[in-house]
């Protein structure tokens, strides 16, 4: 029913005495009511297919099409199928009423009609079509949030027969029309899990026979057969003199939340590539064994076991594949270890799954009741063994290795957290050792560990509180002693310990991972000194880096490049980037396509420590580099003929032939450098020159050399400040 604020509700008449029409019109306008006419039903079912009206008044008894025709073709109008009629009839039989109800009247009026109550009927039926179109409007609301929270009620009779279910739940329930119409009660219970049907049917009765509510969650397999889980809540109903009639309830389909939040406890709690818990949930699982072996007097055994050189793996197969060996892997571990060898949870879908993935190439598991060492031991070369198994790939086969520490509860920890770390020092141990192997921890290794955790700490702080210094090596012309280059290198001045050597915290910033922090360090460094050379009027000389393997291997790196050039206002063409030939063989193509794209920028790139790696011909052929440097290894002995001066003067001879410029290094005395400049290798680097140098003092050298770069004519053109360093 519609209704309008600019007029009072509107009416239609329709009746085909023209007296009676006239008068019920003439009292309903007096009353303020807005009133249409009809002389018939056909002319009436026009009106109310153009506007809307808020009640109509039907004669019965009319020719063409009498009252309850007119009835039954308004309620198939948009604008009445709602709307109130009121039947005006002269027929008192109960026949006629029926028959005006079945048609879709509201109610009736006889006739003669009192004038008097004819308005007030009116204004009743309009305030009850009012309460009536709310009461829909609140049913269908209601519908609709059921629909969206795929959500249904039920009602089930004090007397137990009959359980009637809105067409919300029978959706839910995914039963049809036929079904609904036949099922009894116990149809109800049937489609309920096994597990849960005796719960929901002893609540279900306390609810009906006591009036107890409940909540309940459960599982179903609808008539359908598709499998569910539901929510249901009930509670028993009162009737107006305080009597239980019913029981009401709803039940709603929660498996999509329930599905959703296991799979966020399994984000949290497991890890995504390999199912396996993650390391903060098998601390969790592991606790209560722990605590369980305490009161035993039980003994456990907690193994950590890391892959050997798993990144070649992945550099090798790539990670999408290398991905698909953990998960082999895991599997392995999970299939190798006897179900009495693992620790226990209710929690656990299995006992497998105790093992647990805590790291990139790392796993943990728990032993428990172990008698003694030799036990763990035992599965520890059950392990070793399982992952030595070749894995084929394509067409060839993958052998594997891993190492694993070993820590023994309650000797070495009472601690998840303890343990995992006794046996992750204990794996390092392993490795030390060979790899492929186990090792127990003992208290040793964590004095080791914790000095190696403090000095990790103070490298940390020596980059970030201006511990570190930047020293530089001079390249030399060895004909005529002219600066042609230098070669950055980090120096750590510590306030406790004085400077501290490279070869001590290279390897320890490699294994932590502050290399690539460093590395930036060096690099900011470097260009601040450059631009300030630069500044100054000093010659500018290519600075020389040694490009770690992150620094390399990072995508980032060449927009690192061209942001410090850009800060600094330095340009690459005087820039040497040196690598070694370890770091480009561990993905080939990667790097000659890294190579490829720093030489694009300007930069100039050196092969390092040539000779004492590979030394494949054939890849040597296809690296986009500019100069080869002779290893100092080979420059030693080099003087005194033998296979050191025949390699010496064969590396020359090759970058001659490919058009590259070769660099001795560790050059310190005249013998070598007098051999070297016979066979053609002119640029020379040892502390026959100089030693590593401060940059003040390196300014200085720059500014006493001048005077040699006047007094000779083959000097390199100075191009503007440039220099791109890294660690060695």
């Amino acid at each position: 029913m519609l209704t309008r604020d600019d007029t009072g509700p509107r009416l239609l008449i329709i009746d085909d005495d023209p007296l009676l029409r006239g008068m019920a019109a003439h009292t309903l306008r007096h009353a303020g009511f807005e009133v249409s006419e009809a002389e018939d039903g056909i002319q009436g079912l026009a009106l109310i297919e153009q506007r809307p009206f808020d009640l109509v008044l039907l004669d019965v008894m009319m020719p063409l099409l009498d009252g309850y025709e007119v009835c039954k073709r308004l309620r198939q109008k948009r604008f009445g199928s709602r709307v109130p009629v009121l039947m005006l009839t002269g027929l008192n039989d109960s026949a006629s009423v029926e028959l005006a109800y079945e048609a879709g009247a509201t109610d009736f009026i006889s006739k003669p009609i009192n004038w008097t109550l004819l308005t007030h009927r009116v204004r009743y039926s309009l305030r009850a079509g009012v309460a009536i179109e709310s009461a829909n409007r609140s049913r269908e609301r209601l519908e609709r949030a059921h629909h969206i929270a795929n959500m249904g009620s039920w009602e089930w009779d004090a007397d137990g027969q009959r359980f009637a279910c809105s067409p919300e739940l029978a959706r839910v329930l995914g039963a049809s029309d036929e079904v609904i119409m036949r099922a009894r009660p116990d149809d109800f219970l049937a489609i309920i899990a096994d597990a849960d049907r005796e719960t929901v049917r002893a609540l279900r009765l306390a609810a009906l026979v006591e009036g107890q509510p409940y909540q309940l969650t459960f599982a179903i397999k609808r008539f359908d057969g598709e499998v569910r889980t539901v929510f249901e809540q009930a509670a028993a109903v009162i009737d107006h003199n305080g009597r239980q009639v019913a029981v009401e309830g709803i039940t709603q389909d929660i498996t999509d939340r329930v599905e959703a939040e296991e799979r966020i406890k399994r984000l949290a709690h497991y890890d995504v590539l390999t199912g396996l818990p993650n390391r903060q949930f098998f601390s969790e699982l592991v606790s209560p064994t722990l605590d369980r072996s305490a009161r035993l007097g039980a003994g456990c055994a907690m193994l950590y076991i890391d892959m050997d050189r798993f990144k070649s793996v992945n550099d090798a197969i790539g990670y999408a594949q290398g991905d698909t060996v953990l998960r082999l892997i895991s599997g392995r571990l999970k299939a190798s270890i006897r179900t009495s060898d693992l620790a226990m949870d209710a929690r656990v879908p299995n006992q497998e799954s105790m093992v647990s993935r805590v790291g990139a190439n790392a796993f943990t598991l728990l032993l428990v009741d172990i008698a003694d060492d030799k036990q763990a031991a035992l599965v520890a070369g059950r392990l070793l063994q399982a992952i030595a198994e070749p894995i084929a790939f394509d067409d060839r086969e993958l052998v594997l290795t891993a190492s694993i520490g070993i820590a023994l509860y309650p000797r070495d920890a009472t601690d998840p957290e303890g343990l995992t770390r006794c046996a992750e020092q204990a794996t390092y141990a392993a490795k030390s050792a060979g790899r492929a192997q186990h090792r127990f921890f003992d208290e040793a290794m964590n004095v080791r560990a914790s000095a190696r955790l403090a000095r990790e700490t103070d490298l940390r702080h020596a980059i970030t509180d201006g511990q570190l210094r930047l020293h530089y090596q001079p390249k030399v012309d060895a004909g005529s002693g002219i600066i042609t280059g230098a070669e950055a290198l980090v120096r750590w001045q510590h306030p406790e310990r004085g400077m501290v050597s490279p070869g001590e915290f290279i390897p320890l910033a490699e294994e932590s991972g502050l290399i690539l922090p460093l590395t930036d360090w060096v690099l900011e460094t470097a260009c601040t000194d450059l631009r300030r050379r630069a500044d100054m009027g000093l010659r500018t000389v290519p600075v020389s880096v040694n490009l770690s393997s992150p620094s390399f291997a990072d995508d980032g790196l060449r927009v690192q490049l061209e942001a410090l050039l850009a800060r600094y206002g330095l340009d690459p063409s005087c820039q040497v980037l040196e690598v070694t030939e370890s770091l480009l063989m561990s993905d080939v193509e990667r790097a000659v396509a890294r190579l490829q794209e720093l030489r694009d920028l300007g930069f100039r790139v050196s092969l390092d420590d040539f000779g004492t790696g590979y030394s494949s011909l054939g890849y040597l052929k296809r690296f986009p580099i500019d100069e080869l440097k002779i290893d100092r290894s080979f420059v030693t002995d080099a003087w005194r003929g033998g296979r050191d001066g025949a390699i010496a003067v064969s590396v020359i001879a090759l970058g001659r032939a490919f058009g590259l410029q070769v660099v001795a290094e560790g050059v310190e005395t005249m013998g070598q450098s007098t051999f070297l400049l016979a066979h053609g290798c002119a640029q020379q680097q040892g502390f026959l020159f100089a030693k590593p140098m401060p940059s003040a003092d390196f300014d200085a050298l720059l500014i006493d050399n001048k005077a040699l770069l006047q007094r000779h004519d083959s000097v390199s053109p100075a191009p503007s400040a440039g220099a791109r360093t890294a660690v060695t």
